[in-house]
């Protein structure tokens, strides 16, 4: 074959190469592109629907929950976590932890939890968030609860940006579900299940539109670790499909025999159904501080 048809034809091998690989890098930029902004907005519904672990916190306070140390993750346990999967999975349990006990003003246990967290913090290179100058701070205003729980929400704020900003976002949402595990949690520990409370229930089942909402944030990535987690919250979610929801609310003042129609889904369940989950939650985070 002639030299100049054979370079000719090669040449043109390499073009249309070229062009395949051209088109397949704007493919995936596009897909990439699609991605980041299918998960930017299932992030904003999660940070709509899914409680902080300061807001969890309150919730449980407000709906009758006393403070229980035993429930929270030992201090102790902060250094059996090696993996970068434990490590912010359990950032996110230990600041539930923190928030817990700012909530009920707990200042000697608050600094044993702020010292877990900074130590996980430093592991996961994110020590800008809970830095000394951010830890003088923190212990200064120990004795004051609003203070303390801003400065903390802060915090990590700061290392949720932090993470997101070097393309570790997947490491964010595992402090999200974390948090959201450990929230929920201490919420079904402090149910008395001979006697259990309404609201504490209604709070516990309320959690069906959270979850919800974070298994679809966790379903746009394809890490391995947040991929486990997923699918070991399948089964929680199973069970919270046992609680009914309908469009409106009826609110009925038998004194004045008048009905009214609130907004928001109304959501009925067994005690039974709320005791399943209870039960699957405390398996689930158990798992997780190991």
């Amino acid at each position: 074959m002639n030299k100049y048809l054979t370079l000719f034809l090669l040449l043109n091998v390499l073009l249309a190469c070229t062009n395949e690989t051209d088109q397949k890098l704007e493919e995936d930029l596009t897909e990439t592109e699609d991605i980041s902004v299918e998960r930017q907005k299932k992030a904003q519904n999660v940070f709509q629907t899914v409680p902080s672990p300061m807001e969890t916190a309150s919730i449980f306070h407000q709906a009758g929950a006393n403070y229980n140390a035993e429930v929270l993750n030992p201090i102790q346990n902060v250094g059996n976590y090696l993996t970068s999967y434990q490590r912010a999975i359990n950032f996110g349990v230990y600041g539930a932890d923190l928030s817990y006990v700012n909530i009920f003003d707990q200042s000697q246990d608050a600094m044993f939890y702020m010292n877990c967290v900074k130590t996980l913090a430093d592991d996961l290179g994110i020590t800008s968030a809970f830095d000394a100058e951010t830890m003088e701070r923190l212990e200064e205003n120990i004795n004051n609860r609003d203070s303390l729980m801003r400065l903390t929400n802060d915090a990590f704020w700061d290392a949720d940006a932090y993470l997101k900003e070097n393309g570790q976002d997947n490491l964010s949402a595992l402090i999200v579900v974390g948090g959201w595990i450990e929230g929920l949690y201490i919420g079904a520990k402090t149910l008395n299940r001979d006697n259990p409370e309404e609201e504490l229930m209604r709070k516990i089942a309320e959690q069906k539109f959270s979850l919800a909402s974070l298994m679809d944030l966790l379903a746009t990535y394809e890490d391995e670790d947040v991929k486990k987690i997923a699918l070991r919250l399948e089964n929680l979610q199973s069970l919270y499909a046992k609680v009914e929801e309908s469009e409106e609310k009826v609110v009925v003042d038998n004194s004045n025999k008048v009905a009214t129609i609130e907004g928001g889904p109304a959501l009925t369940y067994g005690k039974e159904t709320i005791f399943e989950i209870v039960d699957e939650i405390d398996k689930i985070r158990h798992e997780v501080i190991q």
